[in-house]
């Protein structure tokens, strides 16, 4: 549930809950209310104070009138008035009673002169209505009772309410239905604020920490995402950014350790044949060279270790170009079979010279690729060269296989040379590598060879990998895409 829906939730929550709480409260009273009921009720609707005294005064006026139909002599018994007085002032009311114009009874809520001053003769009509406006000192009479005595007497009774009192009550009701609202209103908004408000904050810790984790360094510290919300959507963002961090340090290591192996490699792999050359011309200085044999013996070797070196510098040169992707690439549709055919047929004359053989095997004449023919020539010498330079005791022989799966064209170069140990594979395309620790010099090379290839492979949307047995030979392998009548298939 995201942040937004929880608050709008919340927000709606905070208007239906308070209405529930009220409503189910006002309902428990009507049900299991006794003597409080109509209290309890009043707290929550102070209206019905008005209608509660209404009915009340009603019904106490009743009984009244019943009983003096009776009795109309009853009117003038102080015990009897005082009887009704008790029952009346419950309700901020009571009653006056006049005996020919003289007022013999009046209760202590209606005590008022300018009230008894105003009273309506003996069978006077009154409307209630015009009677209240002329009051607005807060009395009104609801009833006037007028009839004889025996002797003839004239006898009103009137019962009117004290409006100040009922009002001051309903005030208080209100107030008291105002405050417990409010107060309902504000547990309410405290309590869902304050779930959502702990769910948020305790997201927020555990992204704070995470982000102090990395701060310090700690990039092993898995963020996991345990809500789903804007917060656990942030916290698998968090996640994918500290791994790719992670990642980037790693590669950054890497690259760093790449470098300094670079220098030294290049140290080492530079040394050596300038020490060489070095040599044999303080030789012909020295006058060591005092033959045209052993001159001509000195000149070829020099010539040759400066090839190595020109080589050497050549494939780091081509190779730095590769890795800081500033080779361009002219690719172009070519029939991979004829390419290779042609290769094969150059490639043959040299092996001849070391008593070797090479051989094409394809299942289709004609395959066609999208390739840099110079880059792809590149690729196959080195593999080959790779094959002269380790080949074993028995006549060396190299065998290419073609063939097609999907939309991917497999090459295999195979040999039966010295092959790979298992635990140098992983490493084999890797820079200067050559699978021996003293780094001897004697199979010559710059240990660049396979790298450059693989950077050449991947150029062309494909990959490459090997397979070798030790002391059986070694395949290469390298995949390009295939193309039908100039087009992608």
């Amino acid at each position: 549930m995201s942040i937004k829906f929880r608050l709008l939730l919340s927000y709606a929550g905070m208007i239906i809950i308070p209405i529930i709480i009220i409503l189910l409260l006002n309902s428990m009273f009507i049900i299991f209310g006794d003597n409080e009921q109509e209290d309890m009720e009043i707290i929550f609707n102070p209206m019905r104070i008005v209608g509660k005294y209404i009915v009340k005064q009603t019904e106490i006026n009743r009984a009244l009138n019943i009983e003096i139909l009776n009795n109309k002599e009853k009117l003038i018994d102080p015990t009897y008035t005082k009887k009704y007085d008790e029952k009346l002032e419950k309700y901020y009311a009571g009653i006056i009673v006049r005996k020919n114009n003289k007022i013999i009874h009046v209760s202590q809520i209606l005590r008022n002169d300018a009230l008894i001053a105003t009273l309506p003769d003996f069978n006077e009509p009154f409307e209630i209505k015009e009677f209240y406006k002329s009051h607005r000192d807060g009395y009104i009479l609801n009833m006037q009772n007028d009839f004889y005595l025996e002797d003839g007497s004239e006898i009103s009774l009137f019962v009117g309410t004290d409006i100040k009192q009922t009002k001051k009550e309903f005030d208080e009701a209100r107030n008291r239905m105002t405050l417990i609202v409010i107060s309902i209103l504000i547990l309410t908004t405290f309590t869902l604020t304050f779930f959502i408000y702990k769910g948020i904050h305790k997201s927020i810790k555990k992204l704070e920490y995470a982000a102090n984790e990395m701060k310090k360094g700690n990039l092993d510290y898995e963020i996991k995402k345990h809500l789903n919300d804007e917060m656990g959507d942030l916290s698998f963002i968090l996640e994918e950014m500290r791994v790719r961090l992670k990642d980037s340090l790693e590669v950054q290591r890497k690259y760093e350790e790449n470098r300094k192996n670079l220098i030294s490699n290049i140290s080492h792999d530079l040394k050596t044949p300038i020490m060489s050359i070095k040599g044999y011309i303080e030789g012909i200085k020295d006058g060591i060279a005092d033959t045209p044999e052993k001159m001509d013996k000195y000149i070829n070797t020099i010539y040759e270790k400066s090839r190595h070196m020109e080589g050497l510098i050549d494939e780091l040169f081509l190779f730095s170009k590769l890795d800081l992707q500033k080779v361009s690439f002219d690719f172009q549709h070519m029939d991979l079979i004829e390419f290779l055919k042609y290769s094969v047929e150059d490639l043959s004359f040299d092996l001849e010279k070391i008593e070797g053989k090479i051989n094409l095997t394809y299942e289709e004449e004609k395959i066609f690729v999208k390739a840099d023919l110079q880059k792809l020539k590149r690729v196959v010498l080195n593999i080959v060269g790779n094959s002269v330079k380790y080949k074993g005791d028995f006549p060396l022989t190299i065998d290419i296989f073609v063939k097609k799966e999907g939309v991917r064209i497999i090459v295999e170069i195979k040999d039966n040379g010295k092959g790979i140990s298992k635990e140098h594979i992983p490493y084999i395309f890797d820079r200067f590598y050559r699978g021996d620790s003293s780094r001897n010099t004697s199979v010559g090379g710059s240990g660049l060879g396979l790298a450059i290839c693989k950077q050449i492979i991947e150029k062309h949307g494909g990959n490459m990998w090997v397979e070798s047995i030790k002391n059986k030979g070694t395949s290469i392998f390298f995949s390009l895409k295939s193309f039908k009548g100039g087009s992608q298939k």
